[in-house]
C-alpha cells in the first residue's frame, strides 16, 4: 500500500468516525407492537376496576403513557366528550388504621374530595382503571389511542385497546337467604326456611351520597321489629364455648353502628363493603328471640319454644346507602 493511499484511506475513516459520533443514537427501544393481553377489558358500570398492564414488547422503561382518544367501537364515532365529564370522588391520602382512625374525624383527615373522569389511564403501568363515574355511562363497546413516550421518542398507537361497559348491580348477594328455626336453649337443633312463601329479602340501593346500610326485619304484616328494645340480636354460634361467641353479622364490618326503634344503621369507609370475609362467606346474621313473635303453624313451633333466626349475604361494590328489608312471611310480631 503506497504512502499517498494509507494516508487518503485514514483520512476517510476519521471523517466517518467524526460524522458518526455527531449523529444522536435513540436511547433505547420503543416497540411498533405494545398490546394489551385483556381485549376486551370488561368493567362493571359503577365498579372499581384496575386492568392488568400494558405489555410493552421490550420497549425500554420508563415510558409515560397518555390516553389520546376514545371511541365507540361499532360507529367509529369520537366520544371524547362523554368521558371527560367529571365526578367528585373521595381518595384515600393515607393507610386506614382499624386501631387509631376510630372517628369519622379520623377518617375524613385521611381522605380528600377531587374531581375525577370515570376513566384514566395509568401513566406508568398503561392499566386502564374505572371508578363509579361510569355509572351513568352508555353500556357498550369503545377502543382507544395511546401516545407512549420513552428515551427512543413518541408514537400515538391507533386503537391499541378496547373495553367493554356492562351493565351491573351495586351489590351481590353470593348466598340464599333463609330463616332458620332454632330450638330455644339448644343452638344445633333447628329447620332452615328458605322458600318465598316463608321470607322476602329485599335490597335497594338508595342514593351515592351517605356510604350507610339500613337494615329493617319485618313481620307478615308489615310490623317492624324494634332492635333497641332487644327484639332483634346477634346469633349464638354453635358448639360450648364457641369462637367467636356469636356468627358475623353488620357490626362486625361497619365502621358505626346506630340502633333505633325501627331499624340499624351501619356505616361504611370502604368498598367493597364487605371489603374481606370473617368466616362464611359474606353471610350476616341474626335473631329474633321466641318471645317477640309467634309463628303461624304452632304445631310445628310452638311458641316460646324456637328462635327465628334471619340470614343473608350481601357485598356493595358502589358507594352510597343500602336498605335492606328482611320480611318473615310466616311470623308475626307480639
Amino acid at each position: 500500500m503506497s504512502r499517498t493511499f494509507f494516508t487518503i484511506f485514514i483520512a476517510a475513516f476519521v471523517l466517518v468516525s467524526g460524522l458518526a459520533a455527531c449523529k444522536k443514537l435513540p436511547d433505547g427501544f420503543l416497540s411498533t407492537t405494545l398490546r394489551y393481553e385483556e381485549d376486551p377489558i370488561l368493567i362493571n358500570k359503577g365498579q372499581l376496576r384496575v386492568s392488568s398492564a400494558l405489555n410493552f414488547d421490550g420497549s425500554s422503561k420508563p415510558a409515560k403513557i397518555e390516553l389520546v382518544h376514545i371511541y365507540n367501537r361499532t360507529t367509529g364515532e369520537n366520544v371524547d366528550a362523554l368521558f371527560a365529564k367529571k365526578v367528585p370522588m373521595k381518595i384515600w391520602t393515607g393507610i386506614l388504621d382499624p386501631k387509631t382512625d376510630t372517628t369519622m374525624e379520623a377518617i375524613a383527615a385521611k381522605q380528600k374530595e377531587v374531581m375525577l373522569a370515570p376513566l384514566a389511564i395509568n401513566e406508568v403501568s398503561g392499566q386502564l382503571e374505572s371508578n363509579y363515574g361510569t355509572l351513568d355511562l352508555p353500556s357498550g363497546g369503545y377502543t382507544f389511542d395511546l401516545r407512549i413516550t420513552n428515551g427512543a421518542g413518541s408514537k400515538v398507537y391507533p386503537r391499541i385497546g378496547n373495553f367493554d361497559l356492562v351493565d351491573a348491580p351495586a351489590f351481590e348477594t353470593p348466598s340464599a337467604p333463609y330463616l332458620r328455626m332454632s330450638k330455644v336453649g339448644d343452638e344445633g337443633t333447628g329447620v332452615n326456611l328458605t322458600s318465598a312463601a316463608d321470607l322476602d329479602v329485599k335490597i335497594e340501593h338508595l342514593n351515592l351520597t351517605d356510604n350507610k346500610v339500613i337494615l329493617k326485619f319485618v313481620d307478615k304484616n308489615g310490623v317492624v321489629f324494634n332492635p333497641a328494645a332487644g327484639e332483634v340480636a346477634k346469633r349464638p354460634n354453635t358448639g360450648l364455648n364457641p369462637v367467636p361467641p356469636n356468627l358475623q353479622n353488620f357490626e362486625d364490618y361497619a365502621f358505626k353502628t346506630s340502633i333505633f326503634n325501627d331499624r340499624m344503621e351501619f356505616v361504611y369507609v370502604t368498598i367493597p363493603f364487605p371489603l374481606n370475609s370473617l368466616g362464611n362467606g359474606f353471610n350476616l346474621y341474626y335473631r329474633i328471640p321466641a318471645q317477640y313473635f309467634n309463628y303461624d303453624d304452632q304445631a310445628a313451633y310452638p311458641k316460646d319454644a324456637w328462635n327465628a333466626n334471619p340470614r343473608f349475604s350481601f357485598r356493595a361494590y358502589v358507594p352510597g346507602t343500602y336498605q335492606v328489608t328482611f320480611t318473615m312471611r310466616r311470623i308475626s310480631h307480639r
